[in-house]
C-alpha cells in the first residue's frame, strides 16, 4: 500500500496529506539521533505505520471522543487521529525525548492534541472514551493500564501483531473482557483488537 493508496482508501483531504508529509519528514529527521521507529520500517512507512495507525479512525465515529494514546511514542497513532480531525487525544508517553518530538509537532502542524510526559500508572486526566496503543506491552499489561482510566463505557483499542490470540489467552487468566478481532489493513498477521467491560478476575 503506497502513499496514493492510503489517500485513496481514508478520503484523506490535500491539508491532511501535507500534514502527514510534514509528519514524515520529521520522523526521517529525528530518527537519525532518536529511534521513534525501526529504521528498516521508514522504506515503507506510508503502509507499515500511517495506513497502520489510519485504520484505527474505521472504529472512531465521534471525533469528540476523549482518546487515551497510551506509550505514544513518536506520536503514533495519536499524531495521525489528530490530524484526522479528532480533537480531544492525550499523547502519554514518559520518555522525555519522545514527548518533546510529539510536542513540536503538534505545534508545527497546529494540531489540538495535547501531551502527558508521565507514566501511564500516574496520569490524572478522568477517565477515557477510547484508549489506543500501538506497540507498548503485551495484553496482559494494557489492561492492567487501561483498567485505571476506564469507565462502563470505555472502549480500548490496541494494534496487535501475530501473537494477539496468545496474548488473548495469557491476559483472560487475569481478566474478564469482551474482545473483537479485526484483521489489520496494513499487515498480513496484524490486528485491532477491540475490547470492552474490563474487569480483574478474584
Amino acid at each position: 500500500m503506497n502513499k496514493q493508496d492510503v489517500v485513496k482508501r481514508f478520503g484523506l483531504t490535500k491539508i491532511q496529506t501535507k500534514q502527514i508529509d510534514k509528519f514524515v519528514l520529521e520522523i526521517f529527521e529525528t530518527n537519525k539521533h532518536t529511534n521513534l521507529v525501526g529504521k528498516s520500517t521508514l522504506e515503507n512507512i506510508w503502509e507499515r505505520h500511517i495506513a497502520d495507525c489510519l485504520q484505527l479512525s474505521m472504529f472512531i465515529s465521534d471525533k469528540n471522543s476523549k482518546i487515551f494514546d497510551f506509550g505514544t511514542g513518536g506520536g503514533l497513532p495519536g499524531l495521525l487521529l489528530s490530524i484526522m480531525g479528532y480533537n480531544n487525544i492525550f499523547m502519554i508517553d514518559s520518555v522525555g525525548k519522545k514527548i518533546d518530538f510529539v510536542r513540536d509537532v503538534i505545534m508545527k502542524l497546529s494540531l489540538s492534541a495535547k501531551t502527558q510526559k508521565k507514566r501511564i500508572e500516574k496520569i490524572n486526566l478522568g477517565k477515557a472514551d477510547l484508549i489506543v496503543s500501538r506497540a507498548l506491552a503485551p495484553l496482559n499489561k494494557l489492561l492492567s493500564y487501561s483498567l485505571l482510566h476506564s469507565n462502563k463505557n470505555t472502549t480500548s483499542l490496541f494494534l496487535k501483531g501475530r501473537n494477539v490470540y496468545k496474548e488473548i489467552e495469557m491476559a483472560q487468566k487475569n481478566f474478564y473482557f469482551n474482545f473483537k478481532t479485526f484483521k489489520s489493513i496494513s499487515s498480513d498477521d496484524g490486528h485491532v483488537l477491540k475490547i470492552k467491560d474490563i474487569r480483574i478476575k478474584k
